[in-house]
């Protein structure tokens, strides 16, 4: 599969080179084209800083059931070690049901505990951040943490924060919990360290956000991988660096908001994500759960990052706008690749979908540019929903609605799909960009698929666009300034179309195919060109209209 997507693209990149499509004097599009850029604030110093060669205002010794202070003005000892003042704690040694607490009620300062292969195991919260301006968990070595609590338990982590939080550090820490992982109230931050999260519940649990600029993470979790929420209803998740690999039960990244306006988001702008969720795209969809990859209420913004999703939901989900600017993004889903229920822009980047019910779905779908592959069972790319069957998802828009658009002026853009390739509840625009659609080869669907109210067209204006597909609900171009034909010409695996209309346009066809749709800056009006696939020839007769068709029934313009 992904040999022959590589294969197709290059394809599509020869024919972009060929056909001499850039951008178009008369195209307009008001795609977002703003690079999705790392955020300078995201991090503070101490948030990255190596306090380990600074000598520790105090050491904590774990031994048994009791931990020991160096510095009893700082905390006390038991079987609860209490910090009560900022400073760098050198913590040694293992236990069994101590508690490292944190209560500096003036929070007067960052607070570091150097974990310096330490070893925890206890029914308790083993570190827990009462109150603090920030605590630093900084790793040295190798260090776990094993929490058999229950999630029924108000401190319900092996790590609990009602603070702010940051885990760094050139050694590892591996959390094991029976309910979840890491719970930070406030900004949960990773820097640095391998952390290796294993919880029955959630892996990481925050409040306000979760930001990743560092480090090596690793998360697995029978519910929700990560998941960001507050009553605020501005939660984020924010990564630009280091590795996160998230294997969830439920959703991979859940970004929410607790019932108030949402205003947060989920925004990649550099590092290395893998997120499987739900078992992957191999699984049926649980329709009592969500099983998506990336799920935010909020926008979700992808720049220079390389993501991968596999998600027996949506890989990607947004309850408003998904914008990729950069980065790479491969999704696998047995439902939607990439859904939005406002807008999808693509700028820039590579995209690759390569298993879905339906690729992109949005009620406004733009491509101004990068590289696209879809692969889907239904819909390549759908603007306005659709009888979207194998979804329970709620749409946000009517089935009936004649408001979907879908634009694309840039880029290259390819679409194997068993049902609609290009399909719009409303209007279709193609003003640049190379399209290529091989649609389906059964009936009932066709390679393009405008809405059916009287203000909807497809229209193209530029770019260089092939659609193959079966002839059963074949339609044509039917607005533009562009000249576009659709011929009753067939084939199968393997055969190649070739256009003699100057551009050296070759593609061949991965799948059977009854017509063809063709449309190309080197059609001109007044003119007839000559289109092959295989063995067999078609005339294009632009003489007197710039659109021609031979495939009788929908195939005409205005159709």
């Amino acid at each position: 599969m992904f040999r022959k997507t590589a294969a197709v693209l290059t394809a599509l990149l020869v024919i972009f080179a060929a056909s001499g499509c850039g951008t178009d004097p008369q195209e307009s599009s008001s795609a977002d084209v703003t690079p999705v850029a790392a955020d300078a604030t995201a991090f503070a110093d101490g948030d990255t800083k190596d306090r380990t060669r600074e000598t520790p205002d105090a050491v904590i010794t774990l031994s048994g059931s009791s931990g020991t202070i160096s510095d009893t003005t700082r905390g006390s000892s038991g079987s609860t070690v209490t910090v009560t003042s900022k400073g760098v704690y050198r913590v040694t040694g293992s236990s069994e049901g101590v508690t490292i607490a944190v209560n500096d009620t003036a929070e007067s300062g960052n607070i570091t505990l150097i974990l310096d292969n330490v070893t925890m195991t206890g029914t308790s919260s083993l570190i827990y951040v009462q109150a603090a301006d920030k605590v630093i968990l900084q790793c040295v070595g190798e260090n776990e943490l094993t929490f058999s609590g229950s999630s029924a338990q108000t401190a319900d982590g092996a790590v609990y924060a009602k603070d702010d939080l940051t885990v760094n550090g050139s050694g590892t820490l591996t959390i094991r919990s029976a309910a979840h992982g890491i719970v930070c109230k406030n900004d949960l931050k990773i820097t640095g360290a391998v952390l290796t999260v294993e919880a029955e519940g959630a892996g990481l649990k925050a409040g306000d956000s979760v930001r990743i600029g560092g480090g090596t993470t690793s998360v697995t979790a029978g519910r929700d991988g990560i998941q960001v929420e507050n009553s605020a209803g501005d939660s984020f998740f924010y990564m630009d660096g280091g590795t996160l690999a998230v294997d969830a039960g439920y959703d991979g990244i859940q970004v929410t908001s607790g019932g108030a306006v949402f205003t947060g988001y989920l925004k990649l702008a550099g590092g290395e994500l893998s997120v499987t969720a739900g078992g992957g795209a191999a699984q049926s969809k649980n329709g009592s759960v969500s099983q998506k990859g990336l799920r935010c209420g909020g926008d979700i913004l992808i720049g220079e990052a390389r993501v991968t999703v596999d998600a027996a939901d949506d890989a990607v989900h947004s309850g408003a706008s998904v914008r990729i600017t950069g980065g790479v993004l491969s999704a696998s889903s047995s439902d939607d690749g990439i859904h939005a229920d406002d807008s999808l822009t693509i700028t820039g980047g590579s995209v690759t979908v390569a298993k879905s019910y339906e690729g992109l779905e949005a009620e406004k779908v733009t491509i101004a540019g990068g590289t696209v592959s879809i692969t889907a069972s239904d819909d390549g790319i759908n603007a306005a929903g659709g009888s979207d069957t194998a979804s329970t998802d709620k749409k946000p828009w009517s089935s009936s609605s004649a408001t979907g658009v879908l634009t694309v002026s840039g880029g290259t853009v390819y679409v194997n799909a068993q049902g609609d390739g290009l399909d719009s509840n409303g209007s279709i625009y193609v003003t640049g960009g190379v399209t290529i659609v091989e649609g389906p080869s059964g009936s009932g669907n066709g390679a393009l698929d405008k809405g059916d109210g009287s203000g909807c067209v497809a229209s193209v204006t530029g770019g260089t666009v092939l659609a193959i597909g079966s002839t059963d609900m074949a339609v044509n171009f039917s607005a533009g300034t562009q000249c576009s034909a659709l011929v009753s010409l067939s084939g199968s695996a393997g055969t190649k179309i070739t256009v003699e209309d100057g551009s050296g346009f070759t593609f061949t066809a991965t799948k059977s195919f009854g017509c063809i749709v063709y449309s190309s800056p080197k059609l001109t009006k007044g003119n007839s060109y000559t289109i092959t696939a295989g063995s067999s020839s078609a005339a294009m007769d632009f003489s007197s209209s710039l659109y021609y068709s031979n495939v009788s029934g929908m195939g005409g313009p205005g159709h």
